[in-house]
């Protein structure tokens, strides 16, 4: 198999690779030599690939083993076994190199990528082995070529290779990507070996066991999804975009697994009526669970290209398809079978095999459109951010505006498009009657900013973006003329959605984790309903993907739990918050007495009062309102940090931090609520 692994197929990965390195080096190149500039890009190719080493000492070997007439000095052979011994050593310590300083990375949204890598690699890949083995009949008689299918799909679950960080690191191509996944991919890859192992050698019929596994599974899955519910319904989440569609979902796994609890931990083939309810509100309950997984996957994508507003309006559409669609399911099905016998099996696995097939293509579709816009809006904010840090304003006293954007989109709005916008509009210190502070419709109760459930004052997290832009260079509506300019030109290249997307709090990393877990669940549902349907050999393999099957659709609310129940932001962080204040008081900021002041507070605190403070003042000092409140001469602590750097009191965020810090010890500025220190942080303060 290494000849013809390393001569036939690498060669293929080695030419594209060579296509994206050869184009990354010439794409400056003048068009008019096209013609001769693709000649050479060939040559190029051809020369990179002849001079690969891997694929050079491949075709050096199969030649040297012809002219030693297969049997090679003891000498030379020595020599080269040590060399061939070397190789993964070499390439594991490689690995463990570009390792070093990197672990700490391995968190959040650069988790997400590896994780799908390695699920394809030691679930999809061996499944997907096993099943070409047994279609291309590879044994010559049926027991051989289930003995082979069995071992590719055992083949398919051992680790990557090294060799492929080497090609990795050799092209220059996610290396960063690559050594996490297979670092993360080795430790998790011995497990699966070795739970597959035990699982192919079974040969007897654990039926009742997996109904008692089903049934156990289904009880933690209960309390769970309840835990979730209480938890959506305290933070008040189940108000907001896609929380909503998260609590239907959540809505149909309580029913499910209500269903298998009322079904028994052992199996009754009985025919009666309390049978065939359970059976009926099983089916229902199952075919619910995948269409509102890709009903989330489709709200999603319209989250991020429309809206919330509009997935409002869209949820109602949402809904009966997911629930009305398995209700004239099993309606069906309840008619057609005869009044002896339970519900048929076949039927319903025909039903849930078509609802698989569609379920996984809306939401692999929906998903892969949602992560391009994404990418197209984070083009979008590198043009913004160039945009903004080009541009340096003049020293002279300005009125800082803040708007409410998110970090991850850095898109500043204009009053023209904010009305084209609808729901989502800039937020500014005065906002229209027609909008409330968070941003949204003021008609439309049901629309909801993920900040208006916000426990603190000013908890905006990273959701503020100022722009330091003078009045005198700003549009009458306000608008910032360097921002139009990043949007004629983001237009011009196509980056620019149809409606401009705004990122709420709204958990949007973890519904893409849940929907990414879900998706996997039903390859393996399709891969389980087809064997069943086709009636091969239940035994070995089939075990296994029995139980993935049985852990995958009984077992989701363990993964809403893992996602959105143990956050300790959520509900253990404003519990113990809340019984602070009860016990101790509010919180206040406890400032050392004036005689105790240091010299260089006091300096400070002097020459901003002689120099500064009435500029300052007037430059970032504004009404603002919030939570229907207004506050009045009051700025925020990122804006002051910006005027300190502007105007030279500062060099940098750190000085400023420091400067700032000095002005509330001298008592010159303060919290609005004496609840915080100085930061550099939407945090509303005022001049004393």
């Amino acid at each position: 198999m290494a000849p013809i692994s390393l001569a036939i197929l690498n060669p293929i990965a080695f030419i594209l690779m060579e296509i994206d390195k050869q184009k990354g080096q010439n794409q400056q190149a003048d068009s008019q030599a096209k013609g001769l500039q693709s000649l050479k890009l060939l040559k190029q190719i051809l020369k990179g690939i002849v001079f690969n080493p891997v694929l050079l000492m491949t075709i050096l070997g199969m030649i040297g083993n012809v002219a030693f007439k297969h049997k090679i000095s003891i000498y030379i052979e020595g020599l080269l076994e040590v060399f061939g011994q070397s190789f993964s050593a070499t390439a594991l310590f490689l690995l463990g190199l570009r390792m070093v300083g990197q672990i700490h990375k391995l968190k959040g949204p650069a988790l997400v990528l590896p994780c799908v890598l390695i699920m394809v690699k030691l679930i999809i890949l061996p499944v997907v082995m096993r099943e070409c083995v047994s279609s291309l009949n590879a044994g010559t008689n049926e027991s051989e070529t289930i003995s082979l299918s069995t071992y590719a799909f055992l083949y398919g679950t051992i680790p990557t290779a090294p060799a492929v960080f080497v090609f990795s690191s050799l092209y220059q191509l996610e290396i960063d990507l690559m050594a996490s996944s297979m670092v993360i991919c080795t430790f998790l890859s011995g497990p699966m070996m070795f739970l597959s192992a035990e699982l192919i050698s079974i040969n007897k019929d654990y039926a009742a066991q997996m109904k008692k596994f089903g049934f156990d599974l289904s009880i933690v899955a209960l309390l769970c999804c309840l835990w979730v519910l209480i938890v959506f319904v305290i933070t008040k989440k189940h108000r907001r975009m896609p929380h909503r569609l998260t609590i239907s979902l959540l809505l149909s796994q309580i029913l499910l697994a209500v269903s298998v609890i009322w079904g028994g931990p052992h199996n009754t083939s009985a025919p009666s009526l309390n049978a065939t309810i359970q059976q009926a509100f099983l089916s229902f309950s199952m075919y619910s669970c995948l269409l509102w997984t890709s009903m989330l996957s489709v709200g999603i994508l319209m989250l991020q290209s429309r809206g919330p507003c509009f997935v409002v309006t869209l949820w109602p559409v949402l809904g009966f398809v997911a629930w009305g669609a398995p209700a004239v399911m099993v309606t069906v099905l309840l008619a057609t079978k005869s009044s002896t016998e339970n519900i048929n099996s076949q039927a319903t696995d025909a039903i849930r095999l078509c609802l698989l097939v569609f379920c996984l293509t809306v939401t692999t579709g929906c998903l892969i459109v949602y992560i391009r816009l994404r990418r197209r809006s984070a083009l979008f904010a590198s043009l913004s951010a160039e945009a903004t840090t080009n541009f340096s304003p003049p020293e002279e006293t300005s009125s800082l505006v803040e708007n409410m954007e998110p970090t991850s989109q850095a898109q500043s709005v204009s009053g023209d498009t904010n009305a084209a916008l609808g729901c989502y509009g800039t937020i500014t210190a005065s906002p229209s009657p027609s909008r409330q502070p968070n941003g949204c419709c003021s008609n439309d109760p049901d629309c909801e900013n993920d900040l208006a459930d916000s426990n603190d004052i000013e908890d905006l997290g990273s959701n503020i973006r100022e722009c330091a832009c003078p009045s005198w260079r700003r549009a009458p509506d306000g608008a910032c003329p360097h921002s139009r300019d990043v949007q004629r030109a983001a237009a011009a290249l196509g980056l620019l959605p149809h409606e401009l997307a705004r990122a709420r709090t709204a958990q949007l990393l973890k519904h893409t984790v849940l929907i990414i877990i879900y998706s996997l669940s039903m390859f393996i549902g399709i891969t389980y309903t087809t064997w069943r349907m086709m009636l091969k050999d239940e035994s070995g393999v089939f075990v296994e993907i029995e139980f993935l099957d049985v852990a995958a659709n009984y077992g989701q609310g363990l993964v809403l739990f893992i996602l959105f129940g143990v956050d300790p932001e959520e509900i253990l962080v404003p519990t113990l918050r809340y019984l602070k204040t009860k016990w101790y008081g509010a919180d206040t900021v406890i400032l050392p007495p004036i005689e105790d002041l240091s010299f260089e507070t006091k300096h400070v605190c002097d020459q901003f009062i002689s120099h500064h403070l009435d500029r300052c003042r007037d430059a970032i000092a504004k009404d603002t309102r919030w939570r229907m409140r207004t506050y009045r001469g009051v700025f925020r602590g990122s804006c002051l940090v910006k005027w300190l750097i502007d105007c030279g009191l500062a060099k940098d965020e750190y000085e400023a931090v420091t400067y700032g810090r000095h002005l509330v010890d001298g008592r010159l500025i303060a919290h609005v609520s004496d609840a915080h220190h100085f930061t550099n942080s939407p945090m509303l303060y005022a001049f004393k």
